[in-house]
């Protein structure tokens, strides 16, 4: 269920926030928790799911032209998406408590900041794909499953960690954003689309996620393809020494 007191602009601004860190290398759910927790709101996988699905809906939107891409790849992003789906359907009950919890927050964030500052080191090449690769990649979103640990920026790591160039990690780890994100949209398909979410309010809120969320991909293509990636650690690194520093 969602927040039961959350108010229309504090949706909009967790839903931007959503668009916002979802594609950009930050974290999106560590986020979502942050702000609630700083709203007084009580944190919700469903909720998380519903946002979750207009930045899946974004990724169509912005990928919709390169569909041969992905049924190009799709036997690598059937390989690359099997760890998520693992632990999505043996583990939902427990990632349902971690979604509960934010003690742990800054230390997923200091994760995802060490992983995105190790690109920096990065030699940029061309590589193939391949089955081993995908998996790895695959392992690497699967664990992004913890709330603070972004997805994109774990995939791309792992992406540009086994020499694929700064084009096809971005395109990969989307292609794997696509079926990970349906498959919770599946698993909790009864709370998302119940009647009591599909409000005016509710959908107001989709649609400004599903809006920035397609300005947030453009951004991180083009700081990804500069080869800054590594510049989101800084904020992380900053914000997660103050998450400890107040804890």
């Amino acid at each position: 269920m969602l927040p039961s007191n959350m108010t229309l602009l504090q949706g909009i601004f967790l839903g931007i926030t959503q668009a916002i860190t979802e594609f950009l290398p930050i974290s999106s759910t560590g986020h979502l928790h942050l702000f609630q927790k700083f709203f007084g709101l009580q944190t919700s996988l469903t909720f998380d799911i519903f946002l979750n699905t207009a930045t899946w809906l974004s990724v169509l939107f912005f990928f919709r032209k390169q569909v041969s891409y992905f049924f190009k790849n799709l036997n690598y992003i059937i390989v690359g998406s099997l760890p998520a789906v693992l632990v999505g359907v043996l583990f939902k009950d427990q990632v349902e408590a971690i979604f509960a919890s934010t003690k742990t927050l800054p230390y997923e964030f200091l994760f995802t900041a060490v992983i995105l500052f190790l690109t920096r080191y990065f030699k940029f090449k061309n590589d193939q794909l391949t089955y081993q690769k995908a998996i790895i990649i695959g392992l690497f979103q699967a664990l992004a499953i913890i709330p603070a640990i972004s997805r994109s920026g774990s995939t791309i790591f792992a992406g540009l960690l086994l020499g694929l160039s700064a084009q096809t990690a971005f395109n990969f780890s989307f292609c794997l954003f696509i079926p990970a994100s349906f498959g919770a949209l599946i698993l909790d398909a009864k709370d998302v689309f119940s009647l009591s979410l599909l409000t005016p309010t509710n959908l107001i809120i989709f649609g400004v996620t599903f809006l920035v969320g397609i300005i947030s991909l453009k951004i991180l293509q083009k700081i990804l393809i500069s080869q800054k990636f590594y510049l989101f650690s800084i904020y992380l690194l900053v914000l997660a020494s103050i998450l400890l520093l107040v804890k």
